[in-house]
């Protein structure tokens, strides 16, 4: 069940065509807790894509060239998406988060980790197209580094 409603919000994020440079804008929530809902939301379909493709690089499943493809795609697609919900004022740490206040203070450092995941998760698409599991390695290490290196610093 919990396979199918990640399944069910990705489509729908990304049917929706929403760029992330598109939901930058303050204005795109109505309320922090929104904001923050927002990018839990994205966040954790990020996630359910990174996890299958890592079960697949670890050997942990058998590697599928077009899932592991599909995969790849919908990570870059999302990874554009989050980020609008770390804008909105008063969507900062709190009892319904794991953000750290770290992200506002260094705000700079953040957004280029940002925009770093964006290039890596590209990278990974495109790698992905290759079919070849060791084409694909050091591109998903490399965006799996970037998540590692945001969340070692930015999450509780």
């Amino acid at each position: 069940m919990k396979k199918l409603i990640v399944s069910l919000a990705s489509t729908a994020i990304l049917s929706l065509g929403i760029s992330g440079s598109a939901l930058a804008d303050k204005h795109a929530f109505n309320d922090a807790e929104s904001a923050v809902d927002y990018r839990q939301s994205a966040f954790s379909i990020m996630r359910a894509n990174f996890v299958a493709m890592a079960e697949m690089v670890k050997g942990d499943v058998d590697y599928d060239a077009s899932i592991f493809e599909q995969r790849a795609e919908d990570f870059a697609r999302l990874s554009q998406i989050p980020w609008a919900g770390f804008t909105t004022e008063g969507a900062m740490p709190g009892d319904n988060t794991d953000a750290l206040p770290e992200i506002w203070d260094n705000w700079d450092d953040f957004k280029k980790r940002s925009e770093d995941l964006i290039a890596d998760a590209k990278s990974l698409a495109e790698a992905s197209t290759s079919g070849s599991l060791e084409t694909i390695k050091p591109a998903f290490m490399a965006a799996a580094k970037n998540c590692k290196g945001c969340h070692d610093n930015y999450k509780d």
